[in-house]
């Protein structure tokens, strides 16, 4: 009878063919080429720093002690705890990962000790760069590089006056009358060290998960503050599909790795191990059925230490449709090694395939840039940007149904230098805009805009920021919308750039009745259709009219008079009377000068 790892029987319990075998042996040489292998002497170093870092918490524990007025000698056996989780513990770290450290501590030596005179005594270390304390964090923590190596340090303050030598991390009991705060930050060891426990072959896991977060990287899925998996869900999905596939190769393993999850339906949640509920301590832990807020959850991933909790809590609709397309893309990709019978570089195409980047700048209309400046000094920028980092979360969910309508947000989870700016970085959040109501009424005849509001969500997160109180005036946030033509050049990493706006048309006025009747009027064959003529070409018309009669009738009168002056003298040499002469000049002038008048034809002889 097999061994049951998980909540479930395995899939398969087939050793690895000797195809599985290949395309694994090229999957690890595609890893070592993009060296994400530690070497030895990077190994030592990292070994070496946490040893100078377990000194001078120990040194620290002691100060604060005294500080706390215990006496010297119980002073000096307040010893803490140091441990690894994370990428480190778990055997899949590279020569750039950090190392996620966490320290523990007695009762009497409190937060504030940790993040003031820690933080002095780690600034006065030669060796310690880029050192920022993240105090608001979900779960704070002091980020920092020791002697070339990343770490993050966070704290958990227990209820006992002294650590005993025998403490076991692993026992629910160390978790009685903790703080939320060291609770969750206690929990990050526990769920390495039960995930370690719940995998039946480690070697294979480490090979899964290695690929897996490099894959996630580069395609922009891994960021929990973002709404997307993080290091300890990603470990959680690897770990899942080794318990379904106990003895397969670590190439197979990734082929059903995509193929499972492109079909789990979610959210039905992803568990190691059954959900363990302690009577004694009654702790929160995710269960839908009495907390009505774990019901909205879109895809959790359960961690497997007690307290179970939702590790994905942050997913929203928008990042779940990217993640969900992703595992798409990776089982159709995968595909193409079930033929056998390809050749070790065509296998490779396949792996590099996968990893290919995300073309995420090319993928929506809108985006929205958040520009980070500060002050020139890099440690004080790198505070600045790590806090308005931790607080895009809320940005992001302001952006989303039911604080935003009619838009969908897809957050891009890296920070991108400015290349001709110091001190000068921006995050980029993709929007779609649901234009769909406005056009279907659109349809219907009638006119309505869609109301796109972005300001609600920026004012929060803009207020959200002051909270902090680190703010000083060089540092400085502006958010900014751009459509997808309008995003810099240095965002692209090759020539392809979003298509260029498409020009409206603009709608000429069809000419008007009038405007063609006029044409009309300069072809002298083509009689004029008075009917047609507009009220103000009509009323033209009168005014030109008007005044042709009156310069017609002055003339005529200035005729007359001259006439009358000539008297009878002339006669016999004109041939005509003096009424004759008046009567045509009016008939004249009635003849050449009749106006339009403003519809129907103009009546005969009227002057």
């Amino acid at each position: 009878m097999s061994r049951k790892y998980g909540i479930s029987n395995p899939f398969s319990l087939d050793r690895p063919t000797p195809w599985h075998e290949k395309i694994t042996g090229v999957l690890v040489e595609e890893l070592r080429a993009r060296e994400l292998y530690e070497t030895e002497e990077r190994s030592r170093r990292r070994e070496e720093v946490l040893g100078r870092i377990n000194d001078m918490v120990q040194k620290w524990a002691y100060d604060c002690s005294i500080k706390e007025g215990l006496p010297e000698e119980i002073a000096a056996q307040q010893h803490v705890k140091i441990y690894t989780f994370g990428s480190y513990r778990l055997g899949v770290h590279g020569p750039t990962s950090d190392i996620d450290t966490l320290c523990v501590v007695p009762r009497h030596i409190t937060r504030e000790y940790f993040f003031e005179n820690l933080v002095e005594m780690l600034q006065a270390e030669e060796d310690v760069k880029e050192l920022v304390p993240v105090k608001d964090a979900f779960v704070p923590v002091i980020k920092m590089v020791f002697d070339t190596i990343d770490i993050d340090l966070s704290l958990c303050k227990l209820a006992l006056s002294v650590i005993p030598d025998e403490w076991d991390i692993m026992d629910d009991n160390n978790l009685r009358n903790l703080d939320q705060k060291s609770q969750k930050s206690l929990n990050g060891p526990r769920d390495t060290d039960s995930i370690l426990k719940l995998i039946p072959n480690q070697e294979s896991f480490k090979t899964v998960l290695r690929f897996i977060k490099l894959w996630a990287n580069k395609r922009a899925i891994y960021s929990n503050v973002f709404g997307y998996p993080g290091g300890i869900a990603w470990a959680i999905l690897s770990a899942q599909i080794c318990q379904l596939y106990p003895n397969a190769a670590p190439g197979h393993l990734l082929t059903r790795f995509f193929y499972f999850f492109k079909n789990w339906r979610w959210p039905t949640p992803i568990m190691l191990t059954h959900i363990e509920k302690n009577q004694s301590l009654n702790l929160e832990v995710w269960d839908p059925n009495s907390n009505s807020k774990h019901k909205k959850d879109l895809a959790p991933i359960l961690t497997p230490a007690y307290p179970s909790m939702n590790s994905t809590y942050n997913i929203n609709k928008s990042t779940l449709r990217v993640i969900k397309n992703e595992f798409e893309r990776g089982n159709r990709i995968c595909q193409k090694m079930v033929k056998k019978g390809l050749s070790d570089e065509e296998i490779r195409k396949v792996w590099q395939e996968l990893l290919e980047p995300r073309d995420f700048f090319l993928e929506h209309p809108h985006y929205l840039q958040v520009i980070i400046s500060g002050p020139e000094d890099e440690d004080e920028f790198k505070k600045w940007l790590g806090f308005v980092q931790s607080k895009m979360r809320q940005l992001v969910l302001g952006l989303e149904p039911p604080y935003s309508r009619n838009i969908t947000c897809t957050p891009y989870p890296v920070h991108i230098k400015h290349p001709d700016e110091k001190c000068v970085e921006s995050f980029f959040l993709g929007l779609d805009f649901d234009l769909s109501d406005a056009k279907e009424m659109a349809k219907n005849g009638e006119k309505k805009k869609t109301k796109i509001n972005l300001f609600p969500a920026l004012d929060y997160f803009m207020k959200q920021l002051l909270r902090g109180n680190i703010k000083t005036n060089e540092m400085k946030v502006q958010p900014k919308h751009l459509k997808a033509h309008q995003l810099p050049d240095w965002v692209f990493p090759d020539e392809r750039r979003p298509p260029p706006p498409k020009k409206k048309k603009k709608l000429r006025k069809r000419k008007s009745e009038a405007a063609q009747q006029n044409l009309e009027n300069r072809d002298p064959k083509k009689p004029k259709d008075a009917s047609k003529v507009t009220t103000n070409e009509a009323e033209a018309a009168d005014a030109k009219n008007g005044e042709a009669n009156e310069k017609g009738a002055s003339k005529s009168e200035e005729t007359s008079k001259e006439e009358k002056k000539e008297g009878s003298s002339n006669s016999d040499k004109s041939g005509t009377t003096k009424n004759e002469k008046e009567g045509t000049g009016a008939e004249g002038s009635s003849t050449k000068d009749t106006a339009i008048p403003k519809a129907k034809e103009a009546p005969k002889g009227e002057a």
